[in-house]
């Protein structure tokens, strides 16, 4: 390219093939404007470039984001069929409260409704599900598996409280039904039964506030139900005595014994020995006086031979 030194400018093209030879004259005025005319196309093609290169980047942003919601719409879905089987359990433990609580004959007045998922999901729920959800969806419905674990929570927590308390009922009647005599202290013949009789001794008519079992001499006696051993002594008429008390305001006493095998304070179960058969004190006879009372009042004990 050759220069004049005025404003013109002349450009020289001589291809190789044809060998012909052509000038081209630029003023400086076009020169510039050939400038600023590469320059803009420059920028141009770098804004489009860089346009395009930050809808790749939010292309790809958007595929992470939706692959994050097809994981988390899985994972959710595994979290509603957990709920919806503890829901299930706790609805079974919860009919089996009430049976329990019908067989102890005991009132719930403090139930409440579960508030678990176990029902069947609405259709404004069902549309949580849709493939197409939003961030936002996905969220509303994280809020709302919240909501419904708290309420299974609150559930548990409840029938974990009624089912300990039913516990607790079952567990005092264990210890009462372990305190009640049910059971013959002694493997012998009744001779005389709870009630008015002729004393054997006097001839007179009067109380007889327990049962006469006659055995053979040296007879073990038993307890007839849990206790602790209140007194083991003699007793003016009756001889050798042992008397236990079974708690809950039930005591029972064994007179006229030829020996005993326990002591005050001690603990016994029902059917250990405790005596033996003998007719110390007022006797006719080797026999067991049996007696049971409840809050301090004599009661027939034959009522407490269950077997």
């Amino acid at each position: 390219m050759s220069e004049r030194r005025d404003e013109f400018y002349t450009i020289t093209v001589a291809p190789e093939r044809t060998g012909r030879v052509r000038y081209y004259v630029l003023t400086r005025r076009h020169l510039r404007l050939l400038f600023l005319s590469g320059g803009l196309l420059l920028l141009i093609a770098g804004f489009a470039g860089l346009q395009m290169w930050r809808s790749m980047d939010r292309a790809q942003e958007v595929k992470e984001l939706r692959r994050q919601e097809l994981t988390l719409r899985t994972q959710l879905e595994g979290a509603d069929q957990r709920l919806k089987e503890i829901s299930e359990r706790l609805e079974s433990l919860d009919q089996l409260e009430k049976r329990l609580r019908g067989l102890a004959q005991l009132s719930d007045p403090a139930r409440r409704i579960a508030m678990g998922p176990g029902q069947n999901p609405s259709d404004e729920e069902s549309r949580l599900w849709d493939p197409g959800e939003s961030p936002l969806l996905v969220r509303a419905r994280t809020q709302l598996f919240s909501e419904r674990l708290n309420g299974l929570l609150e559930e548990a927590d409840l029938q974990v409280e009624r089912l300990d308390q039913l516990a607790q009922h079952f567990e005092a009647v264990r210890h009462r039904l372990a305190a009640t005599p049910a059971v013959s202290p002694l493997i012998g013949w009744v001779t005389s039964r709870f009630g008015m009789r002729q004393d054997p001794m006097t001839g007179r008519h009067q109380m007889h506030k327990g049962l006469d079992i006659a055995s053979a001499m040296g007879t073990p006696i038993v307890s007839p139900s849990d206790g602790v051993i209140a007194k083991v002594g003699e007793q003016s008429g009756y001889g050798l005595v042992v008397l236990i008390d079974h708690g809950f305001g039930i005591m029972s006493s064994y007179a006229h014994l030829l020996d005993s095998s326990v002591k005050a304070g001690e603990s016994v179960k029902r059917g250990q020995q405790i005596g033996r058969v003998g007719m110390s004190g007022r006797s006719t006879g080797p026999h067991l006086h049996y007696e049971v009372r409840i809050d301090g009042v004599a009661v027939d004990p034959e009522f407490f031979i269950l077997e």
